[in-house]
């Protein structure tokens, strides 16, 4: 599957096309760069009417490999969490904060996981 975000006007305005196969995009794309008037139907019935040269720039996307993006942005985020709740509870005056407001810091960055005392994770 493969989507192709098209940036045009003065505002500027974002519309994105869906694809099943990577060369009806590609084709797509190639018929938007200095064409003055183009339409271009994607695979799931969106039409889209350029006239003039309207269009700031275009980005086809490979959704299977943007989705393996979103999943190790999450994870990274995920460990980026997990490294700075280890180092708030190393901290003396964090941790001694945390235990008297609360602190959403030291909350787990694991659903259904808990920190121990000593820092790790217990199930």
């Amino acid at each position: 599957m493969f989507s192709l975000t098209i940036v045009f006007g003065p505002g500027p305005m974002v519309w994105t096309l869906m694809y099943k196969e990577r060369e009806k995009a590609e084709n797509h794309r190639a018929q938007l760069a200095g064409s003055n008037s183009v339409i271009l139907v994607d695979d799931f019935g969106q039409e889209a009417t350029f006239f003039g040269d309207p269009v700031n720039g275009v980005m086809l996307e490979d959704l299977e490999q943007s989705k393996l993006a979103h999943i190790e942005r999450a994870l990274h985020q995920a460990r980026t969490k997990i490294k700075a709740d280890e180092m708030a509870m190393a901290d003396p005056a964090m941790r001694a904060a945390a235990q008297r407001h609360q602190s959403p810091i030291l909350q787990p960055a694991i659903p259904g996981m808990a920190m121990a005392p000593n820092g790790q994770y217990r199930g």
